[in-house]
């Protein structure tokens, strides 16, 4: 029960005894009157019937003494008159029966009045002549009393009404403080902290209020110096300082989670003879001001796909990671790089060789090994070296996937809707006890015998604009899943970034979430962090829908971008997956520290945390250590495969 809810109701109870005792005080009182109102009528009449009947008592005339009586009974109210002549003990009686109308014989029963008798002697002299008795009758007072009840009972309730509801209004007001610190502490808990409450005039409560506000302040501002700290530390470790993009390390992250996804794409080593001739002849300043420059025309004119990953491996050399791409365009975006270069020379006639050199290398499915990717970019870029006017060159030793072009896959994706060629995999995500917090959906498609998993065709699908067709296929097989098997669940399917920035989806998934809203709770989305940091009014359009229909969703490749963690406390989460980069060398101490930081950041908004790719128990025990709450991965396939 609420402190409202006490308060009110002994407050209801202490007035509703008060008012009952006015109530019984008021009804006695009135009682008392009608009952002395009735003794003294009853006294007067025996008085006057006795002056009245002497004179017919002294002469023996009984007809006359009878004709006062009748007289006295019919203008009276009396329940019974009786005359004993002494004489000869003869009696005169007159009776009238006890039936009152209008009052409640329960009211009646209750014998509220006593029998009011009064009896006199009627002498003459020293002589005795009769005896008088006059028993009054109740009705008219049962009648005053009960009018009495009825008005003052109504007169009661009413007054009981309104300082009810006064009452209740009041408390209401009074309390009012009272709840918003309640609300503000529910919030606090959520680490959700808002705008300050207003002081109340109660002064207690004001003393309150101004600790609840300066405290909610002071979280506020160490959790915003804990997500600025982690942001300071994500970007000394994984940022190059000068260029604003990844460094080796972040590049080596990248890299390994690319091959362990799909490895199909292709990546791009750059050498930038301009800069290190700036740093040569000009000094420090002017080669990180021509590093930044280049950064910036880089990140901003020749990587457009927001899958592609660029980083700075030394002073002059830098590599761009490209998912999913074939072999023209990487090409493409190699000659891009050479001709950004070129401008960036100042070399109006075009006399001058391009100061750079760019090695690509296309990438197959079927090849896992960092090594032998880096040794044909190597090699690719030793060759653009030697070919100093026009310096890009590109190996392509992919095979199968990796040479399907963009219709091929195109059409591939329209037969597996048409002809349900997708299969599904889920793999679990458990906390540290292996309780199971959802399983990932994995979509691939299944044709003639060969495999394609969905890192093979997620690139043509992003440069084609298929993901809503896709996603809509996805999403509405788990719906009819979850539908039929009650027990299935929660499934987490991943969104496309081309769904995401689709209004048509964005409805559609609306939609189909209210009409499926019993399985809120059962179905889950993932969205990559991307679409937060670049598309983020589309994706709040998204998560607004999400969370009116009451699904929750959560946020994969937490930490890949460079961008403030501030979106965290914008979109609310339900989870983050970490991006591999923070998790392939744990045992790294600086890296652990940055992971424990980043963990922290989303812990502290109540988000829960999940690793992938948990292989080992010694993986598992040291990612609990660094706010770690869910993993995901080989290790819990095994033990459920060693269980089976």
């Amino acid at each position: 029960m609420t402190l409202f809810n006490q308060i009110f109701t002994w407050m209801l109870v202490i007035f509703f005894f008060l008012v009952l005792s006015v109530f019984g005080i008021e009804l006695n009182t009135t009682r008392n009157f009608l009952l002395n109102q009735q003794t003294a009528d009853v006294n007067n009449t025996v008085n006057s019937m006795g002056l009245a009947l002497a004179p017919y008592l002294e002469s023996d005339d009984k007809v006359a003494a009878e004709s006062v009586i009748n007289a006295f009974f019919d203008g009276g109210f009396y329940r019974e008159v009786n005359l004993t002549l002494l004489s000869d003990n003869s009696e005169i009686v007159r009776e009238y029966p006890v039936k009152i109308q209008g009052v409640p014989q329960w009211f009646i029963n209750l014998d509220i009045f006593p029998v009011i008798t009064e009896k006199q002697t009627i002498t003459s002299g020293w002589m005795q002549l009769a005896e008088v008795e006059v028993v009054a009758h109740p009705g008219y007072a049962y009648k005053q009393l009960w009018k009495s009840f009825v008005q003052l009972g109504s007169s009661m309730a009413v007054i009981f009404l309104i300082a009810s509801v006064v009452i209740g209004w009041q408390l209401r007001r009074s309390l009012k403080p009272l709840a918003r610190i309640t609300a503000k502490a529910g919030e606090i808990a959520k680490n959700r902290f808002g705008d300050p409450i207003p002081l109340p005039p109660t002064i207690e409560l004001k003393t309150v209020v101004r600790a609840i506000n300066v405290m909610t302040e002071q979280l506020k501002s160490y959790f915003e110096q804990q997500a600025k700290e982690a942001d300071r530390l994500r970007k000394t470790a994984y940022r190059d300082a000068v260029s604003g993009l990844g460094n080796r390390s972040f590049y080596v992250g990248q890299l390994k989670s690319w091959l362990t996804e799909s490895g199909v794409g292709g990546m791009a080593l750059i050498k930038v003879d301009l800069i290190s001739e700036a740093y040569k002849k000009q000094g420090f300043e002017a080669g990180d001001n021509l590093v930044e420059r280049f950064a910036n025309n880089l990140t901003h004119t020749i990587i457009t796909d927001d899958s592609m990953t660029a980083a700075r491996l030394s002073k002059d050399e830098f590599v761009i990671l490209a998912p999913n791409t074939d072999a023209d365009d990487l090409r493409l975006l190699g000659e891009s790089v050479l001709a950004m270069v070129v401008d960036m020379q100042a070399d109006p006639m075009g006399l001058t060789p391009p100061k750079v050199a760019v090695g690509l290398a296309v990438n197959g499915g079927g090849n896992r090994d960092a090594s032998i990717l880096l040794s044909q970019a190597d090699n690719a870029l030793s060759q653009a070296r030697n070919t100093p006017d026009h310096p890009v060159v590109l190996i392509d030793q992919s095979m199968g996937d990796a040479a399907m072009g963009k219709q091929q896959w195109k059409a591939l994706l329209h037969e597996a809707v048409a002809k349900e060629l997708f299969v599904f995999k889920f793999q679990s995500v458990s906390d540290s006890t292996s309780k199971l917090l959802h399983q990932e959906v994995f979509s691939a498609i299944e044709k003639d015998g060969e495999y394609y998993g969905a890192g093979h065709f997620l690139g043509a699908v992003e440069q084609l604009q298929l993901g809503e067709t896709l996603d809509k296929y996805v999403i509405t097989h788990i719906m009819k899943t979850l539908a039929q098997d009650k027990s299935a669940g929660p499934l987490a399917v991943n969104l496309t970034l081309s769904s995401i920035t689709n209004a048509s989806f964005i409805r559609w998934l609306g939609s189909a979430m209210y009409q499926n809203r019993g399985l809120a709770g059962r179905l889950l989305f993932e969205i990559p962090e991307v679409a937060f940091v670049r598309h983020a009014d589309h994706t709040s359009l998204l998560t607004d829908q999400i969370r009116q229909a009451g699904f929750q969703f959560g946020v994969d490749n937490y930490g890949r971008n460079f961008q403030s963690l501030d979106y965290l406390q914008r979109f609310k989460p339900d989870y983050v997956k970490i991006d591999f980069a923070y998790t392939n060398n744990i045992d790294d101490d600086a890296q652990g520290h940055v992971l424990a930081s980043v963990c922290r950041t989303a812990h502290n908004l109540n988000i829960t945390t999940i690793a992938t790719r948990v292989e080992t128990e010694a993986q598992l025990a040291r990612l609990s250590e660094l706010f770690v709450n869910g993993f995901q991965g080989y290790i819990f396939e095994k033990s459920k495969d060693s269980n089976g």
